[in-house]
């Protein structure tokens, strides 16, 4: 077996000199680009396609689902529970067919009064017709 040497080469380069670029910028233009480009940064945070306002608006929007969510599943436990009732209790399913289908027991009457209309005039307790609404007398000649 043969044994090969390796030479290392170390290389050492002064600190000294400062890095150059090929054109000069001014320590004011330098703070001016620095300070726009953090400019530009926050106003894309607060109003770019995921900012902070369409984040607040999100937060809304989520905030109105769930409420009507809350509101929906209320709703379906008071079905279920109707549904429910509809199926175990043969008193109320007898309500329900007449109130909402109209049916009659053989022989029954059935009586339907004309809904009232409530009275404009609530303060007057005798229901005597106010001044504007009397009719004229009968008694003209």
């Amino acid at each position: 077996m043969s044994s090969q040497q390796q030479t290392i080469i170390y290389v050492i380069l002064p600190l000294s000199a400062p890095m150059t670029l090929p054109f000069h910028i001014s320590q004011r233009h330098l703070f001016y680009v620095l300070g726009g480009l953090i400019v530009l940064l926050a106003v894309v945070t607060v109003v770019g396609e995921r900012g902070a306002i369409h984040l607040w608006r999100l937060r809304g929007e989520k905030s109105r689902i769930d409420e009507q969510n809350y509101r929906l599943q209320k709703e379906n436990e008071a079905l279920r529970q109707r549904v429910s009732r509809i199926r175990n209790d043969n008193h109320y399913l007898e309500k329900l067919a007449r109130e909402e289908l109209n049916l009659v027991r053989p022989g029954e009457i059935i009586y339907r009064f004309p809904k009232s209309k409530p009275d404009k005039d609530q303060g007057n307790i005798f229901n005597e017709p106010s001044t504007a609404e009397s009719r004229p007398s009968t008694a003209q000649k």
